[in-house]
């Protein structure tokens, strides 16, 4: 299994429609997208100055549908369409489970 990881920082005015616009499009993903395996995603809670403005972990079975999902039309329309705009920077990171 293959854990994707995402951290998100907005840009200054992003408001919180956009931000809960986007977390109704990563659902959407989630039921559109049949490679993923778990999504989970959210805003930052709050609990120590500095962290990400927003997270999203999601599993795969193998790299080839970790591939198939970051390259997936929707995933990429997504992207261009909300996150996009609002992002500031971001990181992501994956590794194996065992």
């Amino acid at each position: 299994m293959i854990k994707h990881v995402v951290l998100l920082n907005w840009k200054a005015g992003v408001t919180k429609q956009q931000i809960a616009d986007l977390g109704e499009g990563f659902k959407r993903l989630s039921q559109e997208v049949g490679e993923i395996k778990s999504y989970e995603f959210g805003p930052d809670a709050g609990f120590y100055k500095g962290n990400a403005s927003y997270a999203l972990v999601a599993e795969f079975a193998n790299a080839a549908d970790l591939n198939a999902y970051v390259n997936h039309p929707k995933h990429q329309a997504l992207l261009a369409e909300l996150a996009g705009p609002m992002l500031e920077s971001f990181q992501a990171a994956q590794f194996e489970m065992h």
